[in-house]
């Protein structure tokens, strides 16, 4: 009951310090829709692919996927000067907000707390995909650093498409897919303050959780 107050308490602090201009509806629009068009205008530059540059679609998803996990577990709930208003942001706010009872949102404004700032895409855009994706164009071949670049942002997004459906509130059929539901569960399990620091960092799918040891399936 004293974790339900004070995650009832912070929502109400946190909703009411929000920018009166806050919109849920256009934070999710820029990072979908500009994300999609940046993935997009990537793949549009592959000319006559090969099969073996195919294999850069699973390095792509493995990087991605690990380091989901180690910005998560060891910015995200560990404090680094380098680092602190993800710290904030994430174990400040995220997890002051949701619980692994309180864990849906209530209205669209509650989105600020669930997407990354729009400015993170830009981010991964300029500081991951498109230098990795040059410099192994520029090795390799272009369309392997094409593919390699599209395929970083297209993890980017399932990223923040999945960790939307997991607070989504339960009526939305999404949340009732197979995959979903599972994801959900996944991530609802990290929610509570007794597994936050310790296990399922993973956020979509849970590989490098599984890889090590930190999978809870409790």
């Amino acid at each position: 009951m004293e974790l339900q107050n004070r995650t009832l308490k912070f929502r109400d602090s946190y909703r009411a310090a929000m920018q009166k201009n806050y919109s849920g509806f256009l934070h999710a629009g820029f990072v979908f829709g500009v994300g999609i068009t940046l993935m997009l205008l990537c793949f549009s530059h592959i000319k006559g692919l090969s099969f073996w540059e195919l294999l850069f679609i699973p390095a792509a998803v493995l990087l991605a996927n690990v380091g989901e996990y180690v910005a998560h577990k060891e910015l995200g709930h560990k404090k680094r000067k380098f680092a602190k208003l993800f710290y904030s942001r994430h174990t400040g706010d995220h997890h002051s907000f949701f619980n692994h009872v309180n864990y849906q949102v209530d209205v669209v404004r509650d989105l600020r707390v669930v997407l990354f700032p729009a400015l993170l895409l830009v981010a991964v855009t300029a500081g991951a995909a498109a230098p990795m994706g040059w410099i192994i164009g520029k090795v390799v071949s272009p369309n392997a650093g094409w593919l390699f670049a599209g395929t970083l942002l297209c993890s980017y997004l399932f990223y923040e498409f999945i960790h939307l459906c997991d607070h989504l509130p339960e009526h939305y059929a999404i949340t009732r897919w197979p995959l979903i539901k599972q994801l959900r569960e996944h991530h609802r399990m990290h929610h509570d303050p007794a597994n936050a620091t310790l296990s399922n960092f993973n956020v979509t799918l849970p590989i490098t959780d599984w890889m090590l040891g930190t999978l809870n399936k409790r």
